[in-house]
């Protein structure tokens, strides 16, 4: 049999298998990230830090969130150098600075403003989801997702209403990319609503840094409160909130669809009446009056789809508080669209949970847990953007249209992109193969960076 052709033997050459991380640091580089988290004391350490706290910060960017993991880099020097390190810290010093960054309230409020300034630095492009006549909106998706941290004994975890142990962190995504522009780490037994109004003017007044567009706020029926409408009024931002019905009853809806709404069903299915109802709203706040309305479909069945009778008529209700500045009638339709299209919020969701492993967070403590969270947000906007940026370039491998790439795949394709790093002449290179489909598209994304700083 003839011999297998390739061997194994090892080198000295400076290869790496996260070329594309230097992207990473090049990003952060441009950020007044260092020097600002520099800037912070820690009144529990008294003798200057041996290693930074920006050396710390950075370390997620890695993709991997438990301490431990740090140690397969701690003789890096091209992870090091790719990602602007002085000194890989061991991963009890790690632990112990996340701890001690974690009391200092000031850390994450530099994170996410640190966050915000690179997109507009970066001209980040936010897709809008409607579009009538001049008017574009841009969706604010407000949703929270619940984090399986079972079997554990870390601070705040509990039972979360999807029946398990954990956390259920809070996130507010700008515009169809998905950008994070707030996130807040709970114990799993907190309800979504809990906090919300505070939590929606921070993710409101975040977003409107990044558009000129108007905001479209959307969010599910356990955020049905008085207070969210509120905060919209009074923010000028439009909003679409599913009602819960709670107990109220559908049959009376449909009574009262059936007098005072609109039939919108074809009339050709024999057993089936459909109803939409658009009632106005007024909410008086601090002196002022705003208007709003409630848009509400209901569908009586009272026959199966194979021909049976019932004998107890069915009914189906959707109903949604919904203001969209400058329309009065908003049609079902054009509501029920929004609405729907705020369900990708899962999508992203999954992003963060599986594809940057930020669902069993590290630590024991909650403190620490959320600043874990609020790094982890931090990466994945540096990763949409730069997958958003190679999208735009022309000589992007993927030749069908995509609107969106998963974090998962800009890891795969691009920050575990091949590399070897070379020194000369007091400079760094970092060489790339051009057989590769993505290396030019990278290269032309950090030429293009470069030239608009």
């Amino acid at each position: 049999m003839k011999d297998f052709p390739i061997r194994f033997v090892l080198t000295d050459e400076a290869i790496t298998p996260s070329a594309g991380l230097a992207l990473v640091g090049y990003l952060l580089h441009r950020t007044k990230l260092d020097k600002r988290v520099n800037a912070l004391r820690l009144p529990t350490v008294r003798r200057e830090v041996h290693i930074s706290h920006s050396d710390v910060i950075r370390l997620l960017a890695t993709g991997k969130t438990d301490f431990d993991h740090i140690e397969a880099y701690r003789q890096d020097d091209i992870f090091s150098a790719s990602m602007g390190i002085q000194h890989v810290p061991s991963s009890p010093t790690l632990r112990q600075r996340l701890d001690q960054l974690a009391c200092l309230p000031m850390t994450e409020t530099i994170l996410w403003e640190e966050a915000i300034r690179l997109l507009i630095q970066r001209h980040a492009t936010l897709s809008p989801c409607w579009t009538k006549g001049k008017t574009t909106w841009l969706p604010l998706d407000i949703d929270g997702s619940p984090f399986d941290n079972s079997d554990t004994k870390k601070e705040g975890v509990s039972r979360t209403y999807k029946g398990f142990d954990g956390f259920t962190p809070l996130f507010a995504y700008a515009g169809k990319e998905g950008y994070l522009v707030h996130a807040e780490l709970r114990p799993g037994k907190q309800h979504v609503q809990n906090n919300m109004p505070s939590f929606l003017v921070t993710a409101i007044r975040r977003a409107r840094q990044l558009t000129s567009s108007r905001l479209l706020v959307r969010m599910d029926a356990g955020n049905d409160a008085e207070a969210n409408v509120h905060v919209c009024l009074k923010e000028d931002v439009d909003f679409v909130i599913k009602r819960n019905l709670r107990r109220e009853s559908k049959a009376l809806w449909f009574q009262i669809a059936s007098q005072k709404g609109k039939r919108v069903d074809d009339g050709q299915s024999e057993g089936v009446q459909t109803y939409e109802l658009c009632l106005p709203q007024k909410a008086a706040i601090d002196g002022n009056t705003y208007t709003y309305v409630q848009v509400t479909q209901v569908t009586e069945r009272t026959m199966e789809r194979n021909g049976q009778l019932m004998l107890v008529p069915d009914y189906e209700v959707e109903s949604y508080w919904v203001r969209l500045k400058g329309y009065e009638h908003v049609r079902m339709s054009d509501v029920l669209a929004l609405y729907h299209d705020h369900a990708t919020c899962e999508q992203f969701h999954s992003e963060l949970k599986s594809d940057l492993d930020l669902e069993r967070l590290p630590s024991g403590k909650m403190k620490t847990n959320a600043l874990v969270l609020v790094m982890g947000a931090f990466v994945y906007n540096l990763f949409r953007l730069i997958g958003q940026d190679l999208l735009s370039d022309p000589r992007h491998p993927l030749h069908h249209k995509v609107k969106r790439r998963r974090i998962k795949t800009i890891i795969q394709t691009v920050i575990t992109m091949a590399g070897r790093l070379v020194r000369r002449s007091r400079q760094i290179w970092m060489k790339l193969t051009r057989r590769s489909g993505y290396s030019e598209p990278l290269l032309n994304v950090y030429q293009k960076w470069r030239e608009a700083r």
